[in-house]
């Protein structure tokens, strides 16, 4: 998939993320994604954030807005934008339940717990009568460039890029409240929810308090 411009005044472009970008994606989320996911457990330099960051650019399936600047006949990119994708099959919801026994005694198990069950309960594979779909696993935007739809573009893009690949289903988890609405303002369909405050760990306490207004992790999902 070939460049394309979002923004003509801001000189702001999406393209597919180049492997040799990952360690600056990695630090862009780093500081622009994780710190203000409502399940955010994540350290600055947690290992696992560039484990599975990278792991996800190496697809092919994620995209990058950036802003491109000209001085003195030298042009440069500031990254204002990431979409982090991937493709998921039937056995997604067992493959993160694996996942979270293997994490177990640290926080991500908590987080690929509840991601797990969201995919379980969503059932898409059945739902839509599916072999394979493309899921965004994480969409952050610049803050100084929130509100300006960078974060539906890039949403926009890679379902192009999915019909252009064959993946007959997009799917996302939105654990903020402001993601979901970036989600039906696009059409997706809410397949499944899971409420924070009834969400339990073994000993009937809450697992996830995060604040207002994050209140759900909802599942979407659109025919591509």
């Amino acid at each position: 998939m070939t460049e394309i411009t979002v923004n003509q005044a801001d000189n702001i472009h999406i393209r597919v993320i180049k492997l040799s970008e990952r360690d600056e994606v990695v630090d862009f989320l780093r500081t622009h994604f994780y710190p203000d996911e409502p399940l955010n457990i994540a350290k600055d330099q947690d290992p696992l954030v560039a484990e599975y960051g990278i792991a996800e650019i190496a697809h092919g399936t994620s995209f990058i807005a950036v802003q491109q600047q000209t001085v003195n006949g030298i042009t440069s990119e500031r990254i204002v934008g990431v979409l982090l994708s991937a493709p998921k099959y039937s056995n997604e919801a067992e493959h993160l339940f694996k996942e979270a026994d293997r994490h177990s005694s640290d926080n991500w198990g908590r987080l690929f717990r509840i991601f797990a069950q969201a995919e379980r309960d969503a059932n898409v594979f059945e739902r839509y009568n599916i072999e394979k779909a493309l899921h965004v696993n994480a969409s952050g935007v610049h803050r100084s460039f929130r509100g300006r739809g960078i974060g539906t573009k890039l949403k926009e893009k890679l379902a192009d890029l999915g019909r252009e690949l064959n993946y007959p289903l997009m799917t996302t988890d939105c654990a903020s409240f402001y993601a979901a609405q970036v989600s039906e303002r696009m059409g997706m369909e809410c397949v499944n929810v899971i409420k924070y405050a009834d969400y339990l760990d073994e000993e009937g306490n809450v697992v996830f308090q995060p604040p207002m207004p994050h209140k759900y992790l909802k599942t979407y999902a659109m025919r591509l």
